[in-house]
């Protein structure tokens, strides 16, 4: 949904509220504690003389709001201002940071900087199913994010960065996630996790590191040198592309991330590419799951 389409259809903060009770209970509100089907609307003023709705069950009398337990919960921020990040960031194919949140929607950085992680929140898959399955060819690739050049000629080049370790469909989903290294301890349980059994190909560049963990039969080794020569297609083109796209919006839009929520942001950018075909229902599926997870306090969220 884009924002001209957001303004319509939301153009006050009455008509935001009414639809995240509609997201939250589309069967009529019910009791947060007993779940009692009861409940009466009460008007008041919160901390700063704002008007606020909330709700009473008819049988415990425990208050609630719309947004109680929630990843909307303790936020102050009008709906209509939550509704237009949602927004933009689930149409950023490249991300959006949350300097540039801030300038859009009217925010302090703080304040944009929570909002972004608590929809990235929303945006982490719960139970990944693993991919290649019905003989889809998977690839798998690695690459390397942030971190200096080590000034000593003893060091890898790549030792100070950050390991990403990538699992493509051809033509479907994408996975990619943070590794201590790249040793086959460390990416095996990822591949066995991730990948279905029911593959029928597991492509790569042809590292010899994968040489003992991907059956003769089913390894499709590349190289990349040949491949560029002759002008054949590259054997692990789609998770290059993926990585390349990630790289594009960590340059354009974060230029640094921390190596702490690097996963958040690797979580983020996989839920949207695995739902670029479904661009019109993004926002309502992103508005779903800021109603059913659990609230993220940004005590937990700094604790690093």
């Amino acid at each position: 949904m884009n924002l001209y389409s957001l303004a319509r259809k939301f153009p006050t903060e009455e008509h935001a509220l009414a639809h995240l009770m509609k997201v939250r209970w589309p069967s009529g509100i019910r009791c947060l504690k007993c779940d009692h089907d009861k409940c009466w609307l009460v008007e008041s003023l919160n901390k700063t003389g704002k008007p606020r709705r909330l709700f009473q069950c008819a049988q415990c009398k425990h208050q609630f709001s719309a947004t109680t337990g929630t990843l909307f919960h303790d936020s102050h921020l009008p709906l209509s201002k939550w509704f237009a990040s949602i927004a933009l960031m689930a149409e950023a194919k490249k991300g959006i940071s949350a300097m540039q949140l801030m300038r859009h929607v009217g925010m302090t950085y703080k304040t944009a900087w929570y909002v972004c992680h608590r929809i990235r929140e929303a945006m982490t898959e719960t139970n990944p199913k693993p991919l290649g399955g019905q003989g889809q060819i998977v690839e798998i690739d690695e690459s390397f994010v942030g971190g200096k050049l080590p000034l000593t000629s003893g060091k890898p080049k790549n030792s100070n960065k950050i390991k990403v370790f990538g699992i493509a469909e051809r033509g479907g989903r994408v996975h990619l996630q943070t590794v201590a290294s790249l040793k086959i301890e460390h990416i095996k349980p990822v591949m066995d996790a991730m990948i279905s059994p029911e593959a029928s190909k597991i492509a790569t560049d042809g590292t010899t590191r994968y040489k003992n963990i991907i059956p003769e039969g089913k390894h499709i080794k590349g190289d990349h040198a040949k491949e560029i020569k002759s002008g054949d297609p590259i054997s692990n083109q789609t998770i290059e592309g993926v990585f390349s796209l990630f790289k594009r919006g960590l340059i354009g839009q974060y230029h640094q991330l921390s190596r702490w929520h690097l996963d958040r942001y690797l979580g983020e950018f996989c839920w949207r590419y695995n739902r670029r075909g479904l661009q019109p229902w993004i926002f309502g599926m992103t508005l779903n799951n800021m109603v059913c997870r659990k609230p993220l306090p940004y005590k937990e969220l700094v604790k690093f």
